[in-house]
């Protein structure tokens, strides 16, 4: 027997979190196993592919496995999404998986979880099935901010729009990013304001907008306040590649190429933009800095 929901958990919002607490709490009452199911690649990564779109995800697994653990779920099965697992249907699912493996007493899913070809598996089909195969069926009402209802689409929005301070809210913590600190073009450090360049780990994850940020630091253990660009730093090039570069502030000297740096996004400063000299720009960052330290 178990206590068990399914979903992709992108980005562990608050949402998600109040259906891991309830599974784990059932689960504790009921003196059995909490069984979270999810998938890698995320679903949409293999459907939206095949259609030609794009999508990035707002985390990956192994972040989602330390929440997991974090919260004491006891197991995770990973099923490795491709194109032949989304074809089986939500009957076969339930039947096949879910119901031969975990025989679960109590399922918990969001009010608008799907699973199954063709997203069949959901709250009605659910409850047309519980009686069958004698499980009861939770359902978690959305968590609201601002009186909408917290989803990672709405996530993903904001975090286009660099309203980082509204994604933050629906997380329940900071978005973040975390790469490796690659060689740059050093442009930071003739201006004073020496800067890391991150290739991300998440090949496919959602980078937020371009623009300034105020953002926390960590890496080797530490914690720094920092300012990050993203965006192609049109002072110097003309259609440059877009980039990623964190300048920390600090007077120690750190060395941190090849080291991996993850990057807690704080606060939205502004916009990327060109200016007409580096000094201007080096005012601008002067300016930035300040605001950074004073949140």
């Amino acid at each position: 027997e178990s206590v068990l929901t399914i979903g992709s958990f992108d980005g562990m919002h608050c949402g998600h979190i109040e259906i891991i607490k309830e599974l784990v709490d059932k689960a504790d009452k009921n003196k059995c196993p909490s069984i979270v199911i999810t998938f890698n690649p995320h679903p949409k990564c293999i459907l939206k592919a095949n259609a030609n779109e794009e999508w990035n995800v707002l985390m990956d697994i192994n972040k989602k496995l330390d929440i997991f653990e974090q919260y004491q779920i006891d197991y995770v099965w990973i099923i490795p999404f491709d194109e032949d697992f989304a074809q089986i249907s939500a009957v076969k699912f339930l039947d096949s998986y879910i119901m031969k493996y975990f025989n679960p007493t109590d399922i918990i899913i969001g009010y608008d979880h799907h699973f199954g070809h063709k997203r069949k598996g959901d709250v009605r089909f659910l409850n047309k099935k519980k009686v069958l195969n004698n499980f009861s069926l939770h359902v978690k009402d959305p968590i609201k901010t601002n009186n909408i209802p917290v989803s990672s689409t709405r996530i993903r929005n904001y975090l286009s729009q660099n309203n980082i301070e509204n994604a933050n809210e629906c997380l329940g913590g900071e978005y973040e990013v975390t790469g490796i600190v690659i060689k740059g073009s050093g442009i930071g450090r003739e201006i004073k304001f020496p800067t890391a360049n991150i290739m991300p780990e998440i090949e496919d994850q959602l980078i937020p907008a371009q623009g300034v940020y105020c953002v926390e630091v960590f890496v080797d253990g530490y914690s720094y306040t920092g300012m990050c660009n993203i965006g192609s730093r049109p002072t110097f090039h003309i259609n440059g590649d877009k980039t990623i570069e964190v300048h920390i502030i600090t007077d120690e000297e750190l060395f941190l190429y090849d080291k991996s740096m993850k990057i807690k996004f704080k606060q939205f400063i502004r916009k990327e933009q060109k200016y007409d000299s580096a000094e201007d720009l080096a005012n601008q960052l002067q300016l930035d800095r300040q605001e950074c330290l004073s949140n």
